[in-house]
């Protein structure tokens, strides 16, 4: 019987990247919406999978510890600065 950090382990970063597209989204690569129980499984297996193979992780994923990663307030800050978002064009109405 296989484990969900078995099944992790064998999907490719190709078939995560959809798999995460899919979660944040609502809906699958051809428009149709994921059930809440495609959302909860596939979100396990996200999860699995980040915590195998998630060396550098974002803010709030799981880290390869298995541990939540969340940046703190100053990192978070300067990665949505104006300095950082220079390529944003600002229009005053």
């Amino acid at each position: 019987m296989a484990t969900l950090t078995g099944y992790a382990k064998s999907i490719s970063p190709a078939l995560y990247q959809q798999l995460r597209q899919a979660v944040e989204t609502g809906k699958w690569l051809d428009g149709n919406k994921l059930t809440e129980e495609q959302k909860a499984h596939s979100l396990q297996l996200l999860m699995a999978y980040q915590s195998q193979f998630n060396a550098q992780p974002e803010h709030f994923t799981i880290a390869q510890s298995g541990e939540i990663h969340m940046e703190s307030k100053k990192v978070l800050k300067s990665q949505f600065s104006d300095s950082a978002l220079s390529d944003l064009h600002k229009i005053n109405l």
